[in-house]
């Protein structure tokens, strides 16, 4: 139970960060970090049993049988070397991170966020490195860049742009491991991340080198790496102590712990060596060298971060033992002297005012303890010995020269190394030396706020002195991902007079040549230049305008109020394809229909048919709106005694009910519309009777070879057969809805809520002047009166909706019936309430159908969660309560019951309620007419007063003149 006590403690670090902050407000992150070191030691306690081979697994079956394939999808945890190297490494600097933050935050209230978003954005980074199943590794994945976005976001307008660069970067990482992890679990079988890399389907062929291509395209995005590597830069929008934690041990370290994960099954791919080795040395080249020209602290320590993530990606590309152990250690060299000088670099910004080189001034003297702990770190970050950043650059050149083009790998390493010395010297001189600006209000930061700042880099002295406490670790990770239990790696600070050391010491003698007589010319000279004509940020805006105007321009296809230019591309599409398979193929699936099918023979079938066909042809030839909908809903009639006659009564009953409520909301919207359809032009009709031809033989066709060419699936024989023993009901149809195909329905579910946000929008932003004059409807007196029979018989009709669409959603496991089509009985019953008015109403508050779809959601979700208590998400738990059969699906139905329930009322209330486009409902006055005249209450008087009313005609909404009566009127 390691692993659920690991992620119970950093979870708890997220329930308990509001309450910390309200009590303690910045000086939260102590006991933050404290449960977060807490949380380490008990997983590293662990270690020694880990790095023996003993690997702590945890898991829970999270959704059972996942789309009737036979596959369940586990929330499963496994810490072996690798993960628990990476899950230490974010515990212990996003501990420290904690400590400096609360002395470096400022009190105020958007404490809150800061400290939930961040431990939020821990826990994410833990489930990433700890999970063992591909569909939770996904999920960690997402939420490391929902939480970074959220961190640079929070830093209000100087963040806001880069944020959503950011998420649009990291995004599109996560669709190509979303489809790489896909074809991974498709071709093996299993969404279990140990047994997809220990399968043994993997070698030289084109499904390998695609999957290792996604993969790697998806850790370049979090990695930063070229031609994604300018959204890291960006992030310096965030605060210092976020900076810090995203650079060391988070969303960039995700990249690379990707990267090493699946160099198990990679590590022997072309594609995949050339690719990482040749994209991490560019990187790292091209990130020094703008590192150099920039100003910013931060935004020169953000270019250093990627240019040494390139470093660490072209050492995993290498592949080998002895290039991974180098990759790791390297790792952690950089997780120390990185998050050690973001948060140095919060203390200077803190205590100067500013972290601008040409705005500070020489205060080496004045903040001692600030500047010997940022040397220390820049010079580990330079690789200058006998500092731990010696050691891990080493790791790497001797990793490059083992390799098979190791000459030319330490050349360019050399030059990347070079440029690294000279950028960390610009850190250390623009800082503290050679500003322009004297500073004589500047003093040392607290204690409080230096010494956790300086705690990683001084690390980076300590550790080359126990470099066997590295060892351990670091060869641990290796094992666990090349299986070789023999491997053992041996650091050291001297290996002898090797070409990587060569190389070294004569990067150290330019170095030094450098600073002391070229770097104030250098540095003036290339301060902020633009070396390219355009920058990442530009190439995406452009890209982002383009793909903008092309989404403009196929949407101006469909863009008009004529259902035709929405609906021929499709028909057209699917009518070219019929006639191929007609003219072209043999028939369906090689079969050539039969001279008669099956079924033909029952002569009832006629009837349905005739009034489906009578209802086409009226439709066809009239040209009055109201006909045409009234006509639509016979051919709905048509169908639903169809399926009736086939033996579908759950079908059936939804059909007609859909049927009903489509023709209640289509006659809302056509009293905006004129009273007839605009006559059309013979050439139109010409056309369209042509293709409408066309369309109905291929229809045939299609329905004539497709139906009754196979018998049942296995599937599908299984559902009849042993569906209503395992869940003991006889209503399989629904059975299969809410249980066997849950996900499925869930996912229709979410369709569902997002169809009631877009009738709210769509409705809320359509222009007045859209709107045909006199068309608007108004409370006339008349139409009071003629509602008195409707509303009588609502009073009647109603209360027997009510029980039955009870009845109906209780009866679904037993009989037709369920929470879709019970809801629907009950819009019905809203339906006629409204239809019962004399005047436009809301069928219910303005915001009930957004809390009837939202709570159906969220119920739907939620009862998928006790299906843990027997086995995973959505699993149906049965039993008996007072002798009734009962189940969890139950729940989930009610979700069901309640979205589709919203979902009606708010196209009734968008359409047919109060509110209208730019107006307010105070605006209304349903008691007058426009002179100002009494409308007649209900009940009505025998003799109206108002000779007007008299002898009172029908009036036609579409043909009144008046405007809508208003209190300004």
């Amino acid at each position: 139970m390691t692993l659920p006590l690991v992620i119970g403690l950093v979870a708890a670090t997220v329930v308990l960060s509001p309450i910390l902050v309200r009590v303690m407000d910045k000086k939260a992150g102590y006991p933050l970090a404290a449960i977060l070191f807490a949380a380490a030691a008990v997983l590293g306690s662990k270690f020694t049993e880990v790095s023996r081979g003993t690997d702590l697994k945890w898991s829970k079956e999270w959704a059972h049988n996942v789309m009737g394939t036979g596959t369940s999808v586990d929330f499963a945890l496994r810490a072996d070397g690798l993960g628990i190297f990476f899950a230490l490494l974010a515990l212990v600097i996003g501990g420290v991170v904690f400590l400096y933050s609360a002395a470096y935050l400022p009190e105020r209230n958007g404490n809150t966020s800061f400290y939930t978003i961040m431990t939020a954005f821990t826990l994410s980074v833990l489930l990433l490195v700890l999970a063992d199943d591909a569909v939770l590794l996904f999920i960690a994945w997402e939420l490391v860049s929902i939480a970074s976005f959220l961190l640079i976001a929070r830093s209000g307008s100087s963040g806001e742009a880069g944020s959503y660069r950011t998420l649009i970067l990291t995004f599109f990482g996560g669709l190509t491991l979303l489809a790489g992890l896909a074809v991974a679990s498709a071709q093996t079988g299993t969404t279990r991340l140990q047994d997809i890399l220990a399968a043994d389907i993997w070698g030289d062929n084109r499904v390998t080198v695609v999957v290792a291509l996604l993969i790697a395209f998806s850790a370049f995005t979090k990695a930063a790496q070229f031609p994604f590597h300018f959204w890291l830069p960006e992030a310096m929008a965030a605060a210092t102590p976020v900076s810090a934690f995203l650079h060391a041990a988070a969303v960039v370290k995700a990249g690379i712990y990707l990267l090493v994960r699946f160099s198990t099954i990679f590590s022997d791919v072309a594609a995949w060596n050339y690719l990482l080795v040749t994209v991490g040395l560019f990187t790292a080249l091209m990130s020094a060298l703008f590192a150099i020209t920039k100003t910013d602290l931060k935004h020169l320590t953000a270019y250093s971060t990627v240019s040494h993530l390139g470093w660490i990606v072209a050492a995993i590309g290498i592949g080998t033992p002895v290039a991974l152990a180098a990759a790791l250690t390297h790792t952690l060299a950089h997780a120390l002297f990185k998050s050690s000088l973001f948060m140095l670099i919060g203390v200077v910004d803190h205590e100067a005012g500013s972290r601008d080189m040409r705005r500070l001034g020489p205060i080496y003297n004045k903040m001692p303890f600030t500047f010997a702990s940022t040397v220390i770190a820049a010079a580990s970050m330079a690789a200058i010995p006998p500092l731990f950043g010696f050691v891990s650059k080493e790791s790497i050149l001797d990793a490059f020269h083992e390799s098979s083009y190791g000459a030319l790998l330490l050349t360019v390493a050399g030059i990347a190394a070079f440029l690294t010395f000279v950028y960390s010297a610009k850190i250390v001189f623009g800082a503290f030396i050679d500003g322009p600006k004297g500073l004589p209000d500047v003093h040392e930061a607290p204690t409080a706020l230096w010494l956790p700042a300086a705690l990683p880099g001084l690390t980076s002295a300590v550790l080359p002195f126990v470099l066997f406490w590295v060892d351990n670790p670091v060869s641990a990770g290796v094992r666990a991902v090349t299986g070789d239990d023999s491997f053992a790696t041996h650091l050291a600070l001297w290996h002898g007079v090797t070409p990587p050391f060569l190389v070294s010491v004569a990067v150290l003698v330019a170095g030094v040549v450098f600073v002391v007589f070229f770097r104030k010319r250098v540095f003036a000279a290339l301060g902020n230049k633009d070396l390219l004509p355009a920058d990442g940020t530009e190439v995406l805006a452009w890209l982002t305008r383009s793909l903008s105007d092309l989404g403009k321009q196929l949407g101006s296809l469909a863009d008009g109020f004529n259902p035709s230019r929405h609906l021929f591309p499709l028909l057209a599409s699917v009518t070219a394809m019929g006639l191929c398979v007609i003219v072209l193929t043999d028939g369906i699936d090689g079969v050539t229909p039969a001279p008669r099918a099956e079924g033909l023979d029952v002569w009832w079938d006629l009837i349905p048919f005739a009034i489906i066909a009578m209802s086409v042809l009226g439709m066809v030839f009239t040209r009055s709106r109201l006909a045409s909908a009234v006509l639509l809903g016979t051919v709905g009639v048509g169908m639903t005694l169809q399926m009736f006659l086939l033996g579908a009564p759950d079908v059936a009953m939804t059909q007609f009910l859909v049927e009903s409520l489509t023709v209640v909301v289509i006659l809302v919207v056509l009293r905006y519309q004129p009273r007839m359809f605009p006559e059309t032009k013979a050439r139109r009709k010409a056309l369209a009777s042509i293709f409408a031809l066309i369309a109905g033989v291929v229809t045939f066709f299609g329905v004539y070879g497709l139906t009754g060419r196979r018998g049942r699936s296995e599937l599908a024989e299984w559902y009849l057969t042993e569906g209503g023993d395992v869940t003991g009901a006889d209503n399989i149809v629904a059975v299969i809805i809410v249980e066997f195909r849950g996900f499925d329905t869930l996912g229709e579910l979410s369709v569902l809520g997002m169809a009631a946000v877009v009738i709210a929008a769509v409705v809320s932003s359509m222009p007045r002047h859209l709107f045909e004059a006199g068309t608007r409807p108004r409370p006339f007196g008349q139409s009071q009166l003629n509602s008195i029979p409707l509303r009588k018989a609502a009073a009647l009709v109603a209360p027997v909706l009510v029980v039955l669409s009870v009845l109906i959603f209780f009866r679904g496991h037993t009989a037709p019936g369920g929470g879709f089509v019970a809801a629907l009985v009950m819009a019905t019953a809203f339906a006629i309430n409204y239809l019962s008015r004399g005047a436009d109403a809301d069928v219910v508050q303005n915001f009930t159908p957004i809390r009837l779809t939202g709570w159906g959601i969220i119920i739907a979700i939620a009862s998928g969660f006790l299906g843990f208590i027997e086995s995973g998400f959505m699993y149906a738990i049965h039993g008996e309560i007072a002798g009734e059969h009962m189940t969890t699906s139950l729940i989930f139905d009610f979700g069901i019951y309640l979205a589709v329930l919203g979902m009606v009322t708010a196209a009734i209330n968008a359409l047919g309620g109060y509110l209208r486009p730019g107006m307010d409902l105070s605006d209304l006055d349903y008691t007058r007419d426009e002179e100002d005249n009494p409308l007649p209450s209900i009940p009505a008087p025998l003799e109206p007063e108002n000779p007007v009313d008299a002898h009172p005609e029908p009036i036609n909404p579409a043909h009144d003149p008046r405007p809508v009566t208003t209190k300004e009127h």
